[in-house]
């Protein structure tokens, strides 16, 4: 069975609108209707904080793969280089490209949830509600190289959210949604199964 994206879960709900009764009178009446469930992202300032709070992550992480280099290059190289302007550039352009990116895709990689998100109570998940791939935790690592990114985070999704059709939720309403989905399926399974048994039927006749 095709799964239920997190955007096409469905609710029902009551509401009053004006119709006229067998007299032709108008009246207001109590009408049920459906409607795609509302995902509630992780989003504005939230998610500015979020990253705030993982910047200080970040520094004590690139804190510690350089001074694994620094001591790498002292046992085995000349101890002087560090203090070239070479080295602090290549440094810069390696924590760029390499540690930075490499840092998202550990802990989202392994937890879906950088520290702050552990912290916070939130996760990052595919469009079917469950843990992304591996492709997309990097494309998400390295969507955030983009000048400026950072800030694409104060609308509704970041760019590298919605680049690697990604999104991040709280734990508490991903449970909910969860729950709203797996009904949903089930009414899809109970309706395919009476659908196959007409047509056993049908094939028996």
């Amino acid at each position: 069975m095709q799964k239920t994206k997190i955007t096409e879960i469905k609710e029902t709900y009551t509401t009053r609108r004006r119709a006229r009764n067998a007299a032709g009178e108008l009246e207001f009446r109590d009408v049920t209707l459906t409607r795609f469930k509302e995902v509630k992202y992780v989003e504005g300032w939230a998610r500015f904080g979020g990253f705030m709070l993982d910047l200080v992550f970040i520094l004590i992480f690139e804190g510690i793969i350089g001074f694994g280099i620094g001591i790498l290059i002292a046992l085995f190289g000349d101890v002087n280089v560090i203090e070239t302007d070479s080295f602090d550039l290549l440094f810069r352009l390696l924590t760029w490209v390499l540690i930075r990116p490499l840092f998202y895709i550990i802990f989202e990689g392994s937890a879906a949830a950088t520290p702050s998100k552990m912290i916070l109570g939130r996760i990052v998940v595919n469009e079917y509600g469950e843990k992304p791939s591996l492709g997309q935790i990097i494309g998400r690592s390295y969507g955030r190289m983009v000048p400026f990114e950072m800030f694409s985070c104060l609308g509704t999704l970041g760019w590298h959210d919605t680049w690697s059709e990604t999104f991040v939720l709280r734990k508490k309403d991903l449970e909910e949604l969860r729950v709203a989905m797996k009904i949903q399926e089930f009414g899809k399974d109970e309706m395919q199964s009476k659908i196959d048994d007409m047509r056993a039927v049908t094939d028996l006749r």
